[in-house]
């Protein structure tokens, strides 16, 4: 589950995982309507990032729910470097296409200047975490609250997604991407699952 509709999200500010930026009142209800989905997919277990934004998503859920949660620094967003705290659109009109470069894995480029994460490594430490969760709770349905970029990263190891196709890919606030292991192997069972009634606005 992607966080929901949060401050930056509507100014368009790049905050990554360590400025804080708080959900709007429209992303709570967003939240709570997912949630409500969610009591029909008995739900085993919740792990959220330890961002704020995923935080107050998670603890709507969890009210919701009535299930305690835990945190795992591996659902963290990425880290935006110096990056954090800037106008998406000033960054675009200055540098160009530069999350197409993320998702490319560039060496050398603008966003290793600014020290941001490669999306290898988010890659890298989503499927660490699911590998661990086929291990652990390969029977159970665990429900992980986090960010855009870790969503597209398990979507990408499931996939192979070429790096157009994950830039272009749009992951909506609060809403669902439904993964599913059978006998070790990960399949895409549902992306954007969220209430009906988004369908038509979003």
């Amino acid at each position: 589950m992607r966080h929901g509709q949060a401050e930056n999200n509507i100014k368009r500010i790049l905050v990554g995982r360590y400025k804080e930026s708080h959900l709007t009142e429209e992303g709570k209800q967003q939240v709570s309507e997912t949630a409500e989905l969610l009591k029909n997919m008995s739900v085993d277990k919740i792990i959220s990032s330890p961002v704020t934004r995923t935080i107050e998503t998670t603890e709507i859920v969890s009210k919701i729910l009535n299930m305690e949660y835990s945190i795992d620094d591996r659902l963290y967003e990425i880290d935006l470097g110096t990056l954090a705290g800037t106008q998406y659109d000033e960054v675009i009109e200055k540098h160009g296409d530069l999350f197409l470069e993320f998702y490319l894995n560039k060496k050398n480029s603008v966003l290793e200047s600014h020290n941001v994460e490669s999306f290898s490594s988010v890659r890298e430490r989503i499927k660490n975490l699911l590998d661990e969760i086929m291990e652990r709770h390969h029977s159970k349905n665990i429900l992980l609250v986090t960010h855009l970029d870790p969503i597209k990263a398990a979507i990408s190891n499931i996939l192979e997604l070429s790096p157009n196709a994950l830039y272009s890919w749009h992951m909506r606030n609060a809403a669902l991407t439904i993964l599913k292991n059978d006998h070790g192997y990960w399949s895409l069972s549902g992306v954007n699952f969220m209430s009906s009634k988004r369908y038509l606005h979003e």
